[in-house]
């Protein structure tokens, strides 16, 4: 709200002052007022500074209010982000553990394939040979 708290300025868009009220019934009382207002002129800006202050520190107690609202809702949302960071981290885990195994899998069968295409190089020298020696057997009979 504008009107609440110190004011720097009047309406009539000039700085307002802090002075000392000088009168019998608020001597010494601090209050901001317009240059240009006076007694007869209430289109000027005058406020007492204790009522200032009164403003100033209800906002502010406002303000707080809503920050500790604010900041029980954050740590509701940080315990929610640390539960499914947890939860992540779990499933990390398991899906490395997997990877591992897939891994060690797949190292074998590689195996097994290199294995299988030695063999079959050596089932492919012996049938080039049962063919070479049938050959020679039909050659020489």
């Amino acid at each position: 709200m504008a009107d609440r708290g110190f004011p720097t300025h009047c309406p009539c868009g000039a700085r307002v002052s802090r002075r000392t009220s000088k009168t019998p019934t608020n001597p010494g009382r601090l209050f901001h007022s317009c240059p240009y207002g006076n007694e007869n002129n209430p289109n000027h800006l005058f406020k007492w500074t204790d009522l200032c202050m009164v403003e100033e520190i209800e906002d502010i107690k406002l303000n707080i209010d809503g920050l500790q609202m604010a900041s029980v809702d954050t740590e509701k949302v940080v315990h929610v982000c640390q539960s499914q960071i947890e939860n992540l981290t779990i499933q990390n885990s398991a899906c490395c553990s997997l990877v591992s195994t897939l891994k060690n899998e797949i190292s074998g069968i590689e195996q097994e394939i290199k294995d299988a295409h030695m063999e079959l190089r050596s089932l492919k020298n012996m049938v080039a040979c049962v063919v070479v020696l049938f050959v020679v057997y039909k050659l020489c009979t």
